[in-house]
């Protein structure tokens, strides 16, 4: 079976043993992944970040938590590369449904075909989806524009090595990162519905509200947003 790598910050001892306790009951191989913590001191990997490429895109800083996000998934791709094999990357803050050990199976038999498959997603208000295929009790899903989050999801060191060489600059949080397939030509795939959700728990993740934003810097993100549409309809009909 698939190995399962817990994302979990140093402390949230809560977290952790309700997530364990899940896995352990529906008999999934799992292990702890010490997450990076931001919010205090700055990781190397955060050099990476480019705060003028981001203003352009969206207007929200990203926070030194969200920074060490990003790099705790980075790592983790580093790691399935390592391996030389599939794994699952999981945060801790979620319910796992009974279905699980079936998504696991699922991804595993498909890898060659889906080499990154989410098992959750925060929101498809706005985001439009289709069906591919049924597979087992699921729907494999294609996303037009991604469902947000990063609680959990299936990657093979094909896709790692793609996300790896693409995140020379950070500018997106990783979730939206990840969702921007276009950037980096890995599609968006899910399983639906989710056997991962999002719990109802208290975030460690700091957030920096938005600032007023001149009408120059206005202009110039809309004009980003629209580049970015006609990229992703470009990469979705034309190449």
């Amino acid at each position: 079976m698939l190995k399962t790598y817990v994302i979990n910050l140093a402390g949230s001892d809560d977290r952790w043993e309700t997530t364990s306790r899940r896995l352990a009951e529906l008999n999934v191989p799992f292990e702890r992944f010490d997450a990076v913590d931001g919010r205090e001191t700055p990781h190397p990997l955060f050099a990476r970040y480019d705060d003028k490429l981001r203003e352009k895109y969206r207007r929200r800083v990203l926070s030194g938590g969200e920074l060490g996000c990003f790099a705790s998934h980075f790592k983790l791709w580093e790691k399935c590369i390592e391996l030389d094999a599939p794994i699952i990357v999981m945060e801790d803050d979620i319910v796992i449904s009974d279905g699980f050990p079936e998504a696991l199976k699922l991804a595993e038999e498909n890898a060659e075909d889906i080499t990154y498959l989410r098992f959750a997603g925060i929101t498809l208000k706005g985001r439009p989806h289709k069906k591919v295929k049924q597979l087992g009790s699921f729907e494999l899903t294609e996303h037009i524009r991604g469902p947000a989050g990063t609680q959990c999801y299936f990657i093979s060191p094909k896709a790692a090595k793609v996300l790896i060489q693409h995140a020379d600059v950070w500018f997106l949080a990783v979730d939206d990162y990840m969702d921007r397939y276009w950037g980096h030509g890995i599609p968006c795939y899910s399983l639906m519905p989710f056997p991962v959700e999002l719990a109802d728990v208290e975030t460690d993740m700091q957030r920096i509200e938005k600032g007023k934003r001149p009408l120059s810097l206005k202009i110039v993100q809309e004009l980003y947003a629209l580049l970015e549409r006609l990229r992703r309809i470009k990469y979705r009909y034309i190449e």
